[in-house]
């Protein structure tokens, strides 16, 4: 993986509960944590990044009015075993918070060198093209025009953009991402990067879909249609759009219909700063109905917690941890 690549957000996530738990002295003869690092080098990546932050901030620990403010797991049989899971989670939440802070400082500067337009987490933006094209640019994202006499090119650095596209048949519009390309042979459509998968979704007329290592011809993705490619995707599965989930971002709303509680807050984490979590797998697999503002997601959760009857614990409003 490129140094000047982001490090995705789950694998960010993991590397900091190996670190706390190695910290915590939880890894035995760590044969775990070394085949982990192994498997793939983005996970090295981000273990060592991981121990540089620590390093920079001088192992920090949490005081003791925070380890206070976070509930313990459930009751095991042995108080000492209680103890030791009680302690790296609370390792676990703090090391992942500062993590996801740290290493996104890192990665965006690489980001901004090589994007003609950046958001910031949280942020929206739109950007109106020479040709009459416009471009809307989602939370944490970026993007780099190419536009030349006989074409016009977008590439999706990171993140999700929506496209309107004018009309130009001496001059194709293709937006690439992640090995794939997408024409439009209409007006709009959306597409986003989440690690190595690509989503697009067809909200007018058609876009035609390439993408190399599906070892097929270009589809012709029709409006209300959606596939998703990459390495470990099967080439040309199509799904019907969920209405109004593709675009309603661009509206300033998330709409979700009956979703994982886990889904839908990793998705309005998207819009926050901070470090957002779901304790529990009975709590993370319950479902959701519901629109919300993307203005405000920690008002959000807050309904998502009262709505459900669920706890939550804020260190300030950057760690959120949900739990019953």
């Amino acid at each position: 993986m490129p140094a000047d690549q982001p490090i995705p957000k789950d694998i960010a996530d993991e590397a900091a509960r190996w670190f706390a738990d190695r910290d915590n002295g939880l890894l035995g003869d760590e044969s775990g944590l070394r085949a982990w690092l192994a498997a793939d080098p983005r996970h090295a990546r981000a273990f060592a990044e991981m121990e540089a932050v620590w390093s920079d901030l001088g192992g920090v620990k949490p005081s003791p009015a925070v380890r206070a403010s976070i509930p313990s797991p459930p009751v095991r049989a042995h108080g000492n075993d209680n103890h030791r899971t009680r302690r790296a989670w609370v390792s676990t939440a703090v090391a992942a918070s500062v993590a996801l802070v740290a290493i996104g400082l890192v990665d965006d500067w690489p980001m901004r060198l090589r994007a003609d337009a950046v958001t910031a987490t949280g942020e929206r933006r739109t950007i109106a093209m020479p040709d009459g094209s416009s471009v809307v640019l989602n939370t944490h994202s970026a993007v780099a025009f190419d536009y030349r006499n006989d074409r016009r090119i977008v590439r999706l650095l990171r993140g999700e953009a929506a496209f309107t596209v004018a009309p130009d048949r001496s001059r194709p519009f293709t937006v690439e991402a992640n090995g794939g390309s997408s024409t439009a042979l209409g007006t709009r459509f959306v597409i986003r990067e989440d690690g190595n998968d690509t989503r697009v979704a067809v909200t007018e007329h058609v876009v035609r879909v390439a993408y190399a290592r599906g070892g097929s011809s270009a589809i012709g993705l029709r409006e209300g249609q959606s596939l998703v490619y990459g390495p470990d995707r099967p080439w040309g599965a199509q799904e019907p759009i969920r209405a109004g989930e593709a675009d309603a971002w661009t509206q300033g709303e998330l709409v979700f219909e009956n979703r994982p509680l886990s889904e839908v807050v990793a998705e309005l984490g998207r819009y926050h700063t901070g470090y957002i979590r779901v304790i529990g797998q009975n709590v993370r697999d319950r479902r959701v109905s519901g629109v919300f503002s993307i203005a405000d997601p920690v008002g959000a959760v807050a309904r998502l917690q009262r709505s459900l009857g669920l706890r939550a614990v804020h260190i300030t409003d950057k760690l959120i941890l949900i739990f019953v």
